[in-house]
C-alpha cells in the first residue's frame, strides 16, 4: 500500500519544487513591484480618463474604426479600477504581480518537468524569462495594466489547452481564451496561431470542431474590425522607432519611408527575428554596434548579446540533431514546443513591422525560452557521457549559458529598484511634468481625487527603496531605455 504512493509522491516531487521555484521567483518579483509607485505617464493619463464613465461606456468607446481595436484591453482596467475602490497602487501593483505569478507557473506546467533533470532546466528557464530584453517593459512598466503580459499569459495558456486530455470545457476555453486576447490587443491573434500550430505539431487536447470555432473567430475579427468598422492599420510615424544606429522621431521616419513604407516593413522585420535570437537590434537600433564604432561599449550590451546569441546556437544545435526525426512530422514532446517557437518566430514578427519596439515581441520570446530549455536538456545528456571533448564542450556551454542569464536575472531586480525610484521622483516633480502636457487637465472633483491619491500614494506614502551603489551592477544590467 505504502510503495505505490511513495513512488507517486517521488515521481510528483521535481514537479513541485519546480512550480515551488516558480513561485518563489514570482515573489522576487512581487515584492520589487509592490514598490514602484502607479507611472504617472501613461498610467495616470489612462486612469484620469475614465473617472466618470462605465464600463460599457469604455468598452464601446475603443469599438470604432481606427489603426487600433482594443476594447478589452481598457475594459480590464475598468474591472480593476472600480473593484479598487480609490485605493489604486495595491491593487493595480498587485494585479501586476498576480499576472508574472500566472505566467510563471503556466509556463512551468508547459515544460512538464517529471526529473531532476527537468528542475535544473526549469530553474534556468525561470532565469532567462527574468532576464530577457523582451522582458524588461513587461516587468518595468504597467500602463497601469500591462497588456503585453496578459498576451503572453494567453498564449502559454493557449499550449497548456493544447497539451490537456480535452474535453468540452477546454475547447470552449481555448475559443473565449482566443476572443479575449484578439480583443485585448493586436497581437492576441498569436493565439489562434498557437492552436494550430499545437494541432499539427501533434497535441490533441483541443478538438478539430474547436479549432474550427476558432478560426471563425479569427475570420470574423478581421471581418468586423476591417469590414464593418473600416479599421485601418497603423501608419509610418506614429511612434519615434529605431533604424540602423539611430532612434528616429516619427517625423524623420515619415520622411524617409512615407513613399516606400516596405522598405521600413522588411526592415523593422529583419530587426524583429535579430532582436529575438540575438539581442541585435534592440528597438530597432543596432546599438553594440553603435557602440563599437564610437569606442563606448558597455558590459551589459555584451553580455545581453552574447548570452542570447549562445542560446540560438544551442537551439539550431538541437533542431539539427533533431530534424531528421523531424521530416515524418513525428514529433515528440519536446520538439513540439521548438516547432511552436520557430512558427512563432515570424508570425510574431509580423506585428512589429510598423515600429520595432522589444516588448512587442515577448510571445516569441517566451517559446525562445522554451526552446532553450528543451535544447539545454539535451545539452545535459550530452553532458552524461563517458568523459571526452563532446562532455567537456556540453558542460562548459552549460557553464557560460546559466552563468550569464543568471547575471541578467539579478540586473533585473536591479533595475526595478532604478524604477521605483525613478517613477516616485517623476511624481515629486508633477508641476514640471505637466507644464509639458497638453492633454492633461484635473477639471472635476474625481480626478483630483485620483490625482491627489497617487501623489501621496507615490511621494508619501511609498518610501524610495533604499540604493543599492554597486558599479558592477550598473555596468553589467540593462538600463532602463
Amino acid at each position: 500500500m505504502n510503495e505505490p504512493t511513495a513512488s507517486i509522491d517521488a515521481a510528483r516531487r521535481p514537479q513541485l519544487i519546480a512550480y515551488g521555484a516558480a513561485t518563489g521567483v514570482a515573489a522576487l518579483f512581487a515584492v520589487a513591484l509592490l514598490r514602484i509607485p502607479i507611472q504617472l505617464s501613461d498610467s495616470f493619463t489612462e486612469l484620469l480618463s475614465m473617472q466618470g464613465q462605465t464600463l460599457s461606456t469604455v468598452v464601446r468607446s475603443e469599438i470604432a474604426g481606427g489603426p487600433y481595436f482594443r476594447p478589452l484591453r481598457r475594459g480590464l482596467i475598468k474591472v480593476v479600477l472600480d473593484l479598487s475602490g480609490g485605493d489604486f497602487s495595491p491593487w493595480f501593483r498587485g494585479f501586476h504581480a498576480l499576472e508574472v505569478l500566472i505566467l510563471f507557473v503556466l509556463f512551468v506546467r508547459m515544460l512538464r518537468p517529471r526529473t531532476s533533470a527537468d528542475l535544473a532546466v526549469v530553474s534556468l528557464a525561470l532565469a532567462m524569462i527574468a532576464g530577457s530584453h523582451l522582458f524588461l517593459d513587461i516587468f518595468r512598466e504597467a500602463f497601469p495594466i500591462n497588456h503585453f503580459l496578459t498576451i503572453v499569459i494567453c498564449a502559454v495558456a493557449a499550449v497548456n489547452l493544447a497539451q490537456s486530455r480535452g474535453g468540452w470545457l477546454v475547447d470552449a476555453a481555448a475559443v473565449l481564451l482566443l476572443v479575449f486576447a484578439m480583443a485585448t490587443i493586436e497581437s492576441g491573434l498569436l493565439v489562434w496561431v498557437i492552436l494550430v500550430a499545437a494541432w499539427l505539431a501533434g497535441y490533441r487536447g483541443i478538438s478539430r470542431g474547436a479549432l474550427v470555432a476558432a478560426t471563425l473567430a479569427f475570420a470574423g475579427y478581421f471581418a468586423l474590425r476591417f469590414g464593418f468598422l473600416r479599421g485601418t492599420i497603423p501608419a509610418i510615424g506614429e511612434r519615434d522607432t529605431g533604424y540602423l544606429l539611430t532612434e528616429a522621431t516619427a517625423g524623420e521616419m515619415r520622411r524617409l519611408f512615407g513613399n516606400s513604407p516596405w522598405v521600413l516593413y522588411a526592415y523593422n522585420l529583419v530587426s524583429a527575428f535579430g532582436c529575438t535570437l540575438f539581442a541585435e537590434p534592440r528597438s530597432g537600433t543596432f546599438m553594440l554596434t553603435r557602440s563599437l564604432l564610437t569606442d563606448e561599449v558597455r558590459p551589459w550590451q555584451v553580455l545581453t548579446v552574447a548570452t542570447s546569441a549562445l542560446t540560438t546556437a544551442l537551439i539550431i544545435w538541437y533542431a539539427a540533431t533533431r530534424i531528421r526525426s523531424w521530416r515524418p512530422f513525428r514529433l515528440n514532446e519536446d520538439d513540439r514546443l521548438v516547432a511552436l517557437f520557430l512558427v512563432l518566430l515570424p508570425a510574431n514578427a509580423v506585428f512589429d513591422i510598423v515600429y520595432e519596439k522589444d516588448v512587442v515581441l515577448s510571445v516569441a520570446g517566451i517559446f525562445f525560452v522554451a526552446a532553450a530549455a528543451v535544447a539545454m536538456k539535451r545539452l545535459m545528456a550530452v553532458a552524461a557521457t563517458p568523459p571526452g571533448a563532446r562532455r567537456a564542450f556540453a558542460y562548459a556551454a552549460m557553464l557560460v549559458i546559466a552563468c550569464g542569464w543568471s547575471l541578467r536575472s539579478i540586473g533585473t531586480q536591479y533595475r526595478l529598484r532604478e524604477v521605483a525610484s525613478i517613477t516616485r521622483d517623476d511624481w515629486a516633480y508633477y508641476d514640471r511634468w505637466a507644464q509639458r502636457q497638453d492633454s492633461v487637465t484635473i477639471d472635476t472633483p474625481e480626478k483630483k481625487r485620483v490625482w491627489q491619491t497617487l501623489y501621496d500614494d507615490a511621494v508619501w506614502r511609498r518610501p524610495r527603496p533604499p540604493a543599492i551603489d554597486s558599479r558592477l551592477l550598473e555596468a553589467w544590467s540593462d538600463p532602463k531605455e
